[in-house]
């Protein structure tokens, strides 16, 4: 197996969907991510998105969870998510307006 600097894991139950993200979350493996949560992810389940302590982020993936949100509600489902941010990626998510989607 691949050794990756980001970590994508998914879990289903009969009611929903949860993908954990870890490591480094930025625009360098976004495509891998995304393809990733493409071939996984099942709009007719609710979602639980966990985002936890990622060595870095960036706005790339901060819109693949709003995209991915944007899918899930349209499909009349509930998303939501939970994250654990160190204080310097909470200050970076809240000084670049992106406060709203991670909390």
């Amino acid at each position: 197996m691949e050794n990756l600097p980001y970590t994508v894991n998914y879990t289903e139950t009969n009611k929903e969907t949860k993908l954990c993200f870890s490591g480094q979350l930025i625009i360098n493996y976004i495509e891998k991510i995304t393809a990733l949560v493409n071939e996984k992810l099942q709009a007719d389940k609710d979602l639980v998105v966990e985002i936890d302590k990622p060595e870095s982020i960036d706005v790339t993936f901060i819109q693949l969870v709003l995209a991915v949100k944007a899918t899930i509600k349209a499909n009349g489902k509930d998303v939501s998510i939970n994250t654990e941010l160190s204080d310097e990626l909470k200050t970076l998510v809240k000084n670049s307006g992106f406060n709203y989607v991670l909390n």
